[in-house]
């Protein structure tokens, strides 16, 4: 995950966050908030190039509940088969046992969020993760058998990603987010910081909120690196213009990806750089 990799012409892994826990239709109507509506929203976006669907779960009045992700991820699967790769992810608040209960219910997911923690918030409080969470989590996900991606927001961070490679298989995936509010500030000097700090092999995603997501997914793309874009993460075009579906954001950098060096992985591909096994069909040995 360097910049040697763009100059090489190395394809890109795009991921889609059509929906996440921070912000509901109040801000943005148009939001998707139920797992029919996502769902569709992957779908469009799986039609521009988008081969990985970072979810959260939400309830009937569209709270975040990620004891709903398995909805969510059905609904995703009955659209698009195995031709996107699933992703949980659950806001800090959640209560662990909520996710691993879960990740035990039909459909599993090839890949689940990490939050890295603890992280320092203010002057005396600490983010909800603790080590001991995290660990419990990378080990119930290896139990499991599905892939953790850890969340890197900014420096503290990257020690914990440190700490955790023992208990981890290489390549790791890695997401970096900018602009989370206990994190990095959304720049390119973090961007490029971060990057610097991921270990060089990890097939890394790079996530910013608000305005400054395209940009620094833009500069992602000639890092090396892989850009996620969505709704979760960004609702505006500009502060008069709402974004209407997270096709539109993923258009953006299918678009950027024609007039760069790299080509958009297929999933096929996406799988083999991210080291997930081929799916089967109806439980046979028979490869899809």
């Amino acid at each position: 995950m360097t910049y040697r990799e763009y100059m090489r012409g190395d394809e890109m892994t795009l991921g889609v966050a059509p929906t996440g826990y921070r912000y509901s239709t109040d801000v943005n109507e148009a939001l998707p908030v139920d797992p029919e509506t996502v769902a569709t929203q992957v779908y469009e976006s799986s039609a521009l190039g988008a081969t990985v669907a970072h979810l959260h779960g939400r309830d009937a009045e569209g709270n975040p509940d990620p004891e709903r992700l398995p909805a969510f991820g059905r609904a995703v699967r009955e659209q698009c088969g195995t031709d996107v790769l699933l992703e949980y992810a659950a806001g800090p608040a959640a209560p662990l046992g909520d996710f691993l209960d879960a990740l035990d219910r039909e459909p599993l997911p090839d890949l689940a969020s990490v939050r890295l923690g603890p992280t320092q918030s203010g002057y005396r409080s600490v983010s909800e993760t603790s080590r001991r969470d995290t660990e419990r989590l990378v080990d119930a996900l290896a139990d499991r058998g599905i892939t953790p991606n850890l969340l890197v927001t900014g420096g503290a961070d990257v020690h914990e990603l440190d700490r955790l490679r023992d208990r981890l298989s290489d390549p790791l995936v890695v997401t970096v987010l900018l602009g989370a509010p206990t994190g990095a500030v959304a720049s390119p000097m973090s961007l490029v910081t971060l990057l610097d700090a991921v270990p060089e092999d990890a097939h890394c995603f790079v996530r910013a909120t608000g305005p400054n997501q395209y940009p620094l997914t833009t500069l992602a793309v000639f890092m090396g690196a892989h850009p996620m874009v969505g709704m979760a993460d960004n609702l505006f075009f500009d502060p008069d213009t709402p974004v209407e579906r997270n096709a539109q954001l993923v258009r953006q950098v299918a678009q950027l990806t024609e007039r760069s060096l790299r080509d958009i992985a297929a999933i096929a591909d996406a799988r083999r750089r991210l080291t997930l096994p081929t799916p089967v069909v109806g439980g046979s040995d028979v490869e899809a």
